[in-house]
């Protein structure tokens, strides 16, 4: 089994188009991204859409189909990616050799403008993950760096309804916790928190504490263990390293089952310095503490490239190779199925 191919899903794979510019993540070392990204193994990743999270400007629902615009256009012109509506697609992406890009977004509440039935609309652009806060706290819920986590609000489970109805999957990264155990608790399909770590190894505001990771077990769902440093350092001011990152994976296998816990690398390769300095560290410190744009990312994994050395390094610390197979996709995979095909496309 272990020289089969393994199925490879990014839960956050930020994106394979930067949605301003309309460019690709850089080269590195003379080779292209999509090209090292297909390498690597990766079959499909979670890309988001609209600019909160991956660009600056109005977060609004023009921006959102600006975003979508772009990626349209570049499926039209790289046949090598396929826009990902139902998981018969990431089994198409591959057996062709493809990389399978599934539309998801950072925060919610702006996009929609305050109107739910824009989620139906989104959902038949092709949306499939929808992620309802970001950092602050907005008319759906609160984020995970507001003192006072007041919950997920009336608005927020009607946007729930929608979302349920519309097929697509509930995201609970940058979520607070009492927002987040209550939307895990509202949704009736299976929730995923696609990007984050684990609170009881790394204290830090964007790690999941284990009640919220309890309750997202509970429901089936998946958290996806991330590369950013400051969500797996194990020593105040010590770059953690690929081990660190995996520690996270075997917490949630040993504590509840290797059914839920999966791969959000949050890789960002079109990180601008500009920005990572002038507006994500001013805006939000507590994210990314003393980090640099060179050092954001655990030792060892911090690009796409880096996919290729997962599974020797899961089989390093004793996973079996089907355990490895649910962790690098499969979890993720199943939980799609549930939402995504049990009503068709939407």
């Amino acid at each position: 089994m272990a020289d089969e191919p393994l199925l490879l899903i990014d839960g956050m794979g930020s994106a394979a188009l930067l949605p301003a510019a309309q460019l690709p993540p850089p080269a590195r070392n003379g080779r292209p991204w999509l090209d090292r990204a297909l390498a690597s193994g990766l079959t499909a990743m979670n890309v988001t859409m609209g600019i909160k999270g991956v660009a600056q400007g109005v977060d609004d629902f023009r921006a959102y189909l600006h975003s979508l615009h772009g990626y349209f256009s570049y499926f039209e012109l790289e046949p090598r990616l396929l826009h990902v509506r139902s998981t018969a697609d990431i089994a198409r992406a591959q057996r062709e050799g493809r990389l399978g890009i599934i539309f998801g977004c950072q925060g919610l509440n702006s996009k929609i403008e305050g109107d739910p039935s824009l989620l139906l609309i989104m959902a038949k652009l092709g949306q499939r993950i929808v992620q309802l806060a970001y950092n602050e706290r907005s008319a759906i819920g609160c984020g995970c760096l507001e003192l006072e986590d007041t919950g997920l609000s009336e608005f927020g489970r009607v946007c729930i309804r929608e979302i349920d109805d519309a097929g697509m999957v509930v995201d609970l990264a940058h979520a607070g916790a009492r927002t987040a155990r209550e939307a895990i608790e509202f949704a009736r399909g299976t929730p995923v928190i696609t990007h984050a770590n684990v609170r009881s190894l790394r204290n830090h505001p964007r790690n999941a504490p284990d009640d919220v990771l309890a309750a997202l077990a509970e429901r089936g769902g998946v958290i996806g263990i991330t590369a950013y440093a400051p969500f797996c350092e194990a020593s105040p001011g010590q770059r953690p390293n690929l081990d660190n990152v995996i520690d996270h994976i075997a917490y949630v296998a040993d504590k509840w089952g290797i059914d839920h816990v999966g791969i959000g690398s949050d890789f960002f390769e079109g990180e601008s310095l500009i920005r990572f300095e002038r507006v994500f560290r001013r805006r939000y410190p507590a994210i990314v503490g003393d980090y640099t744009i060179d050092t954001i990312y655990a030792e060892g994994f911090g690009y796409v490239d880096d996919f290729a050395i997962l599974p020797d390094a899961l089989r390093g610390r004793g996973f079996a190779e089907s355990d490895i197979a649910k962790v690098l996709g499969g979890n993720f995979l199943r939980v799609f199925a549930s939402v995504w095909d049990k009503n068709g496309e939407a």
